[in-house]
Order: structure tokens, then sequence, then C-alpha cells
């Protein structure tokens, strides 16, 4: 019986552990007949592998990033009769192998788990319950004897025959661990997978198999243990999805029954002899069930709602993920030409969003797939009768004499030259009689270097902001701007040449508006990543209508004003009267971009407005287009952070004015009704693909708003006593 050994790394943080948990392997009793290294999507890391790894056989996950596809590129090299698995932050006592493929002589043993014995940073915490040390991937109290039968082994030390996986694929990647998040599941999935077309067979528990799993200090805190118990409801509940709820949950409704009620008893006694360890681990006992039952019913529900039966997995007959991309056209499509018989070239079964266009402007967005080499003129057609009500702005072509002078600030921590360049030279080709462009650099002072070459023109002026922040920057280029009007974009967009020409037309033909949002629709989708941000949040606007409201003259049946106020606009595509920021004053240093809080500050400069009795617009004729992020981890981090932004922002309102939170209180179940609802009311993408995660990340971010707030506030203190 050949083992083959599968180690999968992803990070260089770990390489010490990496280079322990292989040297474990060829060290066994049992020598193993391959060890194979799989390093997930890291170049850097692969590189010190192949050079130092002498004894093993390096290999790339080249399918979708995260554990199970690495798992899976492990499984396809593997040349063994079975295949172990050890994570890369474990090693093996040198009977592992030995002890774990023993109850392999038996045919109809399908696979065996391993004992997963903790190795601590220090002592042992004593606030943690034994029944959730699965919480950090470790055998825990209650699992079964030594030779019993199990649903499934834990990842971090199992053996399964080759047969397993060429019998019903490999591992699910949207229920693997992809980098630091947390969720699982993949093992549980493919053993029950197995099981069901395998009935006769079965997994079975080898305590003598050891391995060491260690935990770092990161893991020993209340934030990682209840968002990993709430990972891990969901992962169950994407795998009761796949298959059934009673099969998926035998395991842990028996530990509830027959684990806890032991658990309970012994951290009585712990409380004896230390009253506040004992208390803690009762506490930790009573919010680790709930969040984790609360996850499964969460992702139960959302599964329900959407119909997707995966978590935002596309699963092929053989058990695989399917990560096939494609990038998706936008089209802009002016419907005074239709009738000249338009025609637009496209590829063969390409996705395509028609960007309906009258009178210059964009008036809405539809998705369409094209069946032949063009996009069909009947469904130019019913794009343009889909939004056919929609006027465009009756801004009319103002003489120039009767716009006012404007000011652009552009904040830039310069992380991307070319897009500052990109930025400066379209802004100062912008359709406009009078304006001045002001870039605020807002980098550190430490080994910072010139910013590139800049177009020389008289309009453009270029300032230092220190104190660290786009709200900070922003005040900067208020202090020094001109302008009667002052527009604020991103250094990672592309403004439409009318843009400014929009802003000032609507400010002069409304006296009583003193903010306006515009447009702000993606530059490209070029990767699913970029998709997904509109997926989850239907854009940064979602309206192409021209709008304005104050606290006098609203929308009676919006229940959540004035507290949606995302509704007018983004950071991205602003602009306010010189006269509103004279009498309310600049943007909340405590806020931001660049600040502990994230984000946060237009939302918040938008509410001081209408609280203080403003008239906010929303004009779509004002068009930005912005860059996305393009890798699904930057995605989440994004959606992370606007979650910290958005609490940071409702804590910093109620900390300003305390009598907004009765207000707020009484709106937060339609708040929450609005957060989960079905994913095809957020975007007009026809099959929404973000993954599960993604509202759990929001939610965690929402979570920690309140924190990171706290922090900005002291933190801007520090600067402004300097």
């Amino acid at each position: 019986m050949n083992i083959s050994v599968v180690i999968c790394a992803y990070s260089m943080e770990r390489w010490d552990e990496l280079t322990v948990a292989v040297r474990s392997c060829l060290e066994q009793t049992r020598k193993p007949h391959e060890v194979i290294v799989v390093i997930d999507h890291n170049e850097e890391l692969r590189a010190r592998a192949c050079e130092v790894l002498s004894g093993a056989v390096v290999t790339v996950n080249e399918s979708a990033k995260g554990l199970s596809g690495a798992r899976n590129a492990g499984v396809a090299l593997a040349s063994g009769d079975v295949i172990a698995f050890l994570d890369d932050d474990a090693y093996a006592d040198d009977e592992w192998l030995e002890q774990l493929v023993r109850p392999l002589s038996d045919a109809k043993v399908a696979g065996v788990g391993g004992w997963i014995i903790p190795h601590w940073p220090g002592e042992v915490p004593a606030e943690f319950p034994e029944t959730f040390y699965w919480v950090f991937g470790c055998s825990y109290l209650g699992l079964p004897s030594d030779g019993a039968r199990i649903r499934n082994p834990i990842g971090a030390n199992m053996a399964l025959r080759k047969r397993v996986f060429e019998s019903v694929g490999g591992f699910t990647s949207e229920l693997g661990r992809i980098g630091k998040i947390p969720l699982g599941g993949e093992e549980t999935e493919l053993c029950i997978r197995y099981h069901h077309d395998h009935p006769d067979e079965y997994f079975v528990l080898a305590r003598d198999a050891v391995v060491h799993h260690r935990v770092p200090e990161s893991r020993l805190t209340f934030h990682y243990f209840w968002t990993r118990c709430w990972a891990e409801g969901l992962s169950k509940a994407g795998v009761a999805s796949l298959a059934g709820a009673d099969v998926s949950l035998a395991a842990e409704r028996k530990h509830l029954a027959r684990a806890l009620p032991r658990e309970v008893l012994k951290s009585l006694r712990v409380i004896a002899r230390e009253p506040r360890a004992g208390v803690a681990r009762l506490a930790m006992m009573v919010v680790g069930t709930g969040c984790a039952i609360a996850g499964f019913l969460w992702g139960q529900r959302s599964l329900r709602r959407s119909g997707d039966a995966t978590l935002g997995v596309t699963r092929n007959p053989a058990g695989k993920a399917s990560d096939e991309w494609r990038p998706i056209a936008l089209l802009e499509v002016p419907v005074e030409n239709l009738d000249e018989g338009l025609s637009i070239p496209t590829r063969p079964g390409e996705r395509v969003w028609i960007e309906v266009k009258r009178q210059g402007q964009i008036v809405g967005v539809l998705e369409t797939q094209s069946e032949t080499s063009e996009v069909s003129l009947s469904a130019l057609r019913e794009a343009a009768t889909t939004f056919s009500e929609v006027a465009p702005s009756a801004l009319g072509s103002l003489p120039n004499e009767l716009l006012a002078k404007a000011s652009v600030v552009v904040p830039t921590i310069c992380e991307n030259s070319e897009e500052l360049v990109s930025v400066v030279e379209t802004l100062l080709a912008l359709d406009y009689p009078d304006f001045e462009v002001i870039i605020v650099d807002n980098r550190s002072n430490s080994n910072k270097v010139s910013l590139p070459a800049l177009p020389d023109d008289a309009r453009l002026l270029v300032v230092e902001e220190a104190s660290p922040g786009i709200s900070a920057a922003r005040n900067r280029g208020i202090a020094v701007a001109t302008g009667q009007f002052i527009a604020f974009t991103d250094d990672d967009v592309v403004v439409d040449r009318n843009w400014l020409r929009a802003l000032g037309a609507r400010f002069a033909l409304d006296a009583s508006v003193d903010f306006i949002g515009g447009l702000v629709l993606p530059a490209e989708l070029d990767t699913v990543a970029q998709l997904w941000f509109e997926e989850f949040y239907g854009g940064f606007t979602r309206s192409f209508q021209a709008t304005s409201v104050s606290l006098e003259d609203h929308d009676v049946e919006d229940e959540l004003f004035p507290y949606n106020v995302g509704r007018f606009g983004a950071g991205c595509n602003m602009a306010l009267r010189r006269s509103a920021l004279d009498r309310w004053g600049g943007f909340d240093t405590s806020l931001g971009v660049g600040t502990p809080a994230k984000g946060g500050e237009d939302l918040a400069m938008f509410m001081r407005l209408l609280l203080a009795g403003a008239t906010l617009a929303f004009e779509p004729a004002a068009l930005v287009r912005h860059y996305h992020r393009r890798t699904k981890r930057e995605f989440m981090h994004q959606v992370r952070s606007y979650g910290v932004g958005l609490g940071a922002f409702y804590v910093s309102l109620v900390a300003h004015d305390p009598r907004q939170l009765w207000a707020m209180s009484k709106r937060v179940p339609v708040g929450i009704r609005r957060l989960v609802r079905p994913r095809t009311q957020r975007s007009i993408s026809s099959t929404p693909s973000y993954p599960r995660r993604t509202l759990l990340y929001q939610m965690l971010g929402l979570a920690f708003g309140p924190v990171a707030y706290v922090r900005s506030v002291m933190r801007s203190r520090r600067f402004n006593d300097r």
C-alpha cells in the first residue's frame, strides 16, 4: 500500500511551520511513497519551496484559489493508493502514518481520521471549552472512541483511498478555506457524497494517529471564536443543501445532545477553582452554539430565497467546482441610432451589459446574452423600450457665462502612477469653461518618492496633506480651492467629458441645491470580482432619474429615510457648493479611507447636510466610471471595509447627536430586510454569483465599526494635538 502525503500551503508567514510539517512526514516509521507540497497561488513561496524542500514534490494549484482547490491539485498528482492530508501548520508524530493506515487493512474502510492535538503558544487556555476545539481545527471533546465509525474525518489529519476521488471527484472549492477566510466543510461533503454512492463502505477514527496543530495567538480571541462558529454554521448550511440535512447534521445533533452537557458540568467544576475562566467557558459555549446555529439558519434562509444550492458554487456532475469566467462587455447604445440598423459585434454566448443612452445620457442598463456574432437588433430595441419612461435630465445647454467656477479635488496615495496620470489628463480635458484641478498628496513622509510627471497646466495644483485619511486630504483641497462649487473624485476613475458641465448646470438651474451626487458605473467587468461588486451592492448608484430631497420634501414611502443617504452618491462622484462647506464645515477626519474607520465620511457629510436643512440632489448626467477591485481577495477586503465604514458612520451619528439612536432603532427591521434581500434584487445580473460569505464579511465589518470609530477618533486627536 503506497501512501501519498499532501500538504497545502499558501503563505510565507507559515514557512517555518511548513518545513517542520514536511520533515515530520519524511521521518515517519512507515515511509510515505511521496510527500506532495501544493503551493496555493504564491510565487515567492513556490520558489522557496522548490529550492529548500528537496525531499518533497512541489507543485502549484492552478485552479480556484483555496484549500479545496489546492487539495484537488495534490490528489491529481498523487500516485499512491492512499492519500493522507496534513496541514502546513501541523506536524505528525513518528508513527502517524503507520497508525493512520492500519484500519485500511479492512477493504470496506474508505478513509481514516486521526487525532489532532492543539499546540498552544503558551499555557492551555482554560476559558476555551474543549467541545469547541474544532474552532482551532483540532479534535474535540465528544468524538467517538478509537476505531468507531465516523461521518467524516477532520481535514488536518486524514487518509482517503485514491478510489474515493476517482469515484466522486474532488473537494467542492466554495466549501473550503480560502486564505484566512474560515469557511470549511469540504471534507464532510466529500465523504457524504462517497458514502451515498457506496453505502457498504465507511470511515473510521484512529486516535493513535496523532498530529499536533499549531494554534497562533491570533486565534485565541473572542472575535476569531465567534466568527469561526458563524462560518461553521454557514458551511453546514451549504453541506446540508448538497447532501441533505439529516445525514449532514447527524453528528452535530449528537454532539449537542451528549457532549455539551458534559462540557457544562466540567465548566462548573472549573468555576470552583477559577471563577473567571469557568464563567468564560460557559459564555463561550453559549455564544459559540448560538453563532453556529444562527449561521446555519442564515445560510439556509439565504439558500432557499436565492435558489442557490451551493453557497455560490456551480458544480459539474463529477463534483468539481466550475470557475470558468469570461469578461462581460459594456456597450453604450444610443436609442436614436436604432432605426439606422445599429450593429454591435460580440462573440457567441457572450454576456453583454447594454447601457441605453438617450440624448447623450445613460438612462438604464440591461443584461443580455448574444447568440450570434452580434447583439440582435431586437435585444437593443427591448432594452430601449425597458427604459422608455426614464427621461434625461433637463439641463439643456447653458451658456458658459452662467456656469460658476469649479474646483475638482482628487486625494491620492499614488498606488498606481499610470492611473493617476490618466485621471489628471482626463480631468484637464473636461468640457467646462473655468475650473481648476487640485491633487492632494496624502502619502506619509517616510520614504516618499516624487509623484509621477503630471501635465504642465496652469489649472493644475498639487498640494500635500500629512494627516492620513481621505477626509483630511479633501479638507486640504477645500482649503486651497477657489471655485464656487467643489467636485470630488478619486484617482481610480474615468470621468465623462461632460461630467463637470452637468454638475455646474444643475447648480445653476436649482439654487436650492447644496449637494449633488452623480452616476457611477463600472469602467470594466473584466474579472469576476468586479462583477461581484455590481451584484452585491448594485453598483455605487442604482438610479438613472434626477431627484432632489430635503427633510421637508422627501418620499414618505421610503421607510429608511434619512438614514439611507448613500443612494444620493458616492465619494468618487460628488460636489458641494462652497457656501455649504463654509456654513457646515468639511469632512469628519475620524472617518474615511486611510483611517481605522475605513469609510463613511461621505455618508456623514450627506447626513450632516440633510439634518442642517440642506437639499441633496442626484444628477445622472454627471457620469463617472470606476475601476472596481480586480481580485477576489481585494473584493472581500473592500466588502469588510465598507461594513466597517457603515458601522462607524452610524456610531458617529449617535455620538454627535444621541437623539438619533431612537429614530435609527425603529428602522432596524427594515434595514435588516433590505440587507438580506434576494440576490436577484441587488443587480441587473441574471445569474448573481458572488459567494455567500460576502454577506458575512459585511456583517463582521459592520459589527467592528464601533470599535474602529473609537480608534479613529483617538488617532485623529493625536494628530490634531501635534
